[in-house]
């Protein structure tokens, strides 16, 4: 059987084989912590540089590159070595783009396989702040408007059958607005920092150039989905 050989300095032509897969960063991340159960390390920078000032993620994902993986404690299977230089760089989110907070956040919905929920189709409505079930149904709750003061009806005066003046309350029905526009607003704004996060570590990684299954492409998830 013949044998192949490869001499101290020959360069290796990329095959089919070795070639990289494109992959959006949205689906490397679900790969990475659902389908590989990578874990966040937000010790690892600290721990691997000796806590030297000035030194980042490029630092450490270039000491993973050299030594193919993650230092790691033990008992259980290691993710892929591309799993846990995603979980790397996502450990190192920079503050400005929600920093420690922002990176488990993404953590979690990635292994969920899930994006932020930013409200589909909710619209604010009106509703009745309470309801009551009787033998007709279920209904919204009325109250008295005099409790309103200045701005409710006094009771009403009217002669009954009996010729006998009697105040009748003039009853309201209390109402709130759900969702609210600032509650629609609170979601979109959440799901643009996270669109914004995965944008940052899109450029991370594509920087890096350190990923040896995968090259992350341009793609992202929508902008504004609302829209």
């Amino acid at each position: 059987m013949m044998q192949m050989t490869i001499e101290a300095g020959e360069q290796v032509q990329p095959t089919a084989s070795t070639t990289r897969k494109p992959i959006a960063i949205w689906d490397l991340l679900q790969w990475a912590f659902r389908s590989e159960c990578a874990q966040l390390d937000f010790d690892e920078i600290g721990s691997e540089a000796g806590g030297r000032a000035g030194v980042g993620i490029e630092y450490i994902l270039m000491q993973q590159s050299i030594l193919g993986c993650r230092p790691d404690g033990g008992g259980s299977s290691d993710p892929h070595h591309d799993a846990d230089i995603v979980a790397s760089a996502l450990s190192a989110l920079p503050d400005h783009v929600g920093g420690r907070s922002m990176a488990i956040s993404i953590a979690e919905l990635a292994r969920a396989g899930q994006v932020p929920d930013w409200m589909p189709d909710a619209t604010p409505c009106v509703k009745p702040a309470d309801l009551h079930t009787n033998r007709y149904g279920c209904q919204a709750k009325t109250a008295d408007s005099s409790e309103l003061g200045e701005q409710g009806w006094p009771k009403q005066p009217r002669r009954n059958r009996k010729g006998v003046i009697v105040y009748d309350v003039v009853k309201y029905c209390p109402v709130v607005i759900r969702p609210t526009a600032e509650q629609i607003g609170r979601a979109h704004r959440a799901y643009l920092a996270w669109w914004g996060a995965l944008l940052e570590l899109r450029g991370t990684l594509q920087l890096s150039a350190m990923l040896s299954k995968f090259e992350v492409t341009k793609a992202m998830p929508a902008l504004e989905p609302w829209k």
